[in-house]
C-alpha cells in the first residue's frame, strides 16, 4: 500500500507545477511585466513547469501498476520515484532562477551539486523503473 505515497506525491507535485503556471502567466499581464525581473530566465522555469507535470503523471503511472501487481521491494519504488521525480526538474530550476547551469558537472560547488541532484534523480527513476520491470516480469508469464 506505499503506492498511496506515489498519488499524494503526485497529487502535490501537480498543485505545486500548477501555482508556478499561474505564477508564469503574470508577467503576460500589462501590469505584470516586471513580476519575474529578478529571475534569470523564465524560459527554464516553464520548463520546470512541465517537467514537474510530466514526472506527476508517472507517480501516477507508478501507482497505478504497484497496485496491480506488488514487488517485494515497493518501498524501494515509491522512495526512488518520488525523489526523482521532484528533483529531476533541479537543472531547469537553478538555471531558471539564478542562472546556475545545473546540466553540466563543471564550475563551482553550486553548479556541481545542482548538476549532481539531477543526474542522481534520473538514476533514482531508471533504478525504479527497472526494479518494477525485473519484479513484474515473472508475473507476466
Amino acid at each position: 500500500m506505499n503506492y498511496r505515497w506515489l498519488i499524494w506525491s503526485g497529487t502535490l507535485e501537480l498543485f505545486v507545477s500548477s501555482v508556478l503556471g499561474l505564477l508564469l502567466l503574470i508577467p503576460m499581464q500589462p501590469w505584470g511585466k516586471n513580476f519575474l525581473r529578478m529571475v534569470k530566465n523564465p524560459a527554464d522555469l516553464r520548463s520546470t513547469h512541465i517537467d514537474w507535470l510530466m514526472l506527476a503523471f508517472l507517480q501516477f503511472a507508478v501507482a497505478f501498476g504497484l497496485s496491480q501487481m506488488e514487488p517485494s521491494y515497493e518501498g524501494w519504488v515509491v522512495s526512488l520515484v518520488i525523489f526523482g521525480s521532484w528533483m529531476n526538474a533541479t537543472p531547469y530550476l537553478v538555471r531558471g532562477l539564478w542562472g546556475i547551469n545545473a546540466f553540466s558537472l563543471s564550475g563551482d560547488w553550486k553548479q556541481v551539486l545542482s548538476a549532481c541532484l539531477g543526474l542522481v534523480s534520473v538514476a533514482s527513476i531508471l533504478t525504479a523503473l527497472l526494479l518494477l520491470l525485473i519484479g513484474w516480469y515473472p508475473r507476466l508469464l
